[in-house]
This record gives C-alpha cells, sequence and structure tokens, in this order.
C-alpha cells in the first residue's frame, strides 16, 4: 500500500461517512464551510489534512481522525530526565509577606 492507496481509502471512507447521514456533497459542503469542489476532490482521494479535518468535523468523526494521531504522552527517558533535574536550592524570592511585626510574636 503506498501513499496514493491510503489517500483514495480515506476518500472513500469520507464518502460512506456522508452517505451514511444521507447527505448530499453540496449539503456537506456548506456543512463544512467548504466548496463542491473540495468535497469532490476529497472524496477522490485528493486532497489536503486541512479539507479533511473540516469534513470530519463536519460529519461529526473528527475523534476517526484524531485518532490516527495520538498523543505518545511522556516517553520513559524523558520522565528519566525530568526526575533527575529537581531543584538543589530555593529560589531566594520570599513570597510570603508579613504585614507586621506583631504576628511573630510567640
Amino acid at each position: 500500500m503506498n501513499a496514493n492507496d491510503v489517500a483514495e481509502l480515506i476518500g472513500q471512507r469520507v464518502r460512506q461517512y456522508r452517505l451514511n447521514q444521507d447527505l448530499s456533497q453540496e449539503a456537506l459542503a456548506q456543512l463544512a464551510s467548504i466548496s463542491l469542489k473540495a468535497v469532490k476532490n476529497a472524496e477522490g482521494g485528493k486532497s489536503t489534512l486541512s479539507t479533511y479535518s473540516a469534513l470530519m468535523l463536519a460529519l461529526g468523526r473528527i475523534d476517526y481522525l484524531l485518532a490516527a494521531f495520538p498523543d505518545d504522552g511522556i516517553s520513559p527517558v524523558q520522565l528519566l530526565h525530568s526526575s533527575t533535574q529537581q531543584k538543589k536550592r530555593a529560589s531566594g524570592k520570599t513570597t510570603a509577606v508579613i504585614s507586621s511585626k506583631q504576628e511573630l510574636d510567640w
């Protein structure tokens, strides 16, 4: 499978999502605020990520697109580096403000 095959498959799925919601290409174009030609190109597998994002938002399927790009979170190496870089001394800045000497009486 190459990049063109993937693009065509994505276009077919967008078309199927549209048909499942009983939408015409014109109606989807209006919902997504894009041109009719952009919808036709997307369904033909010749579009941009921005257009596919607009279509998936309009179809209520943006979670499907985002699932293709999962958040890896913090890697174990990053976690190790962040845990070993702990502060060695205080910053020297005081955050507490003492309003009067009477508050210091014990």
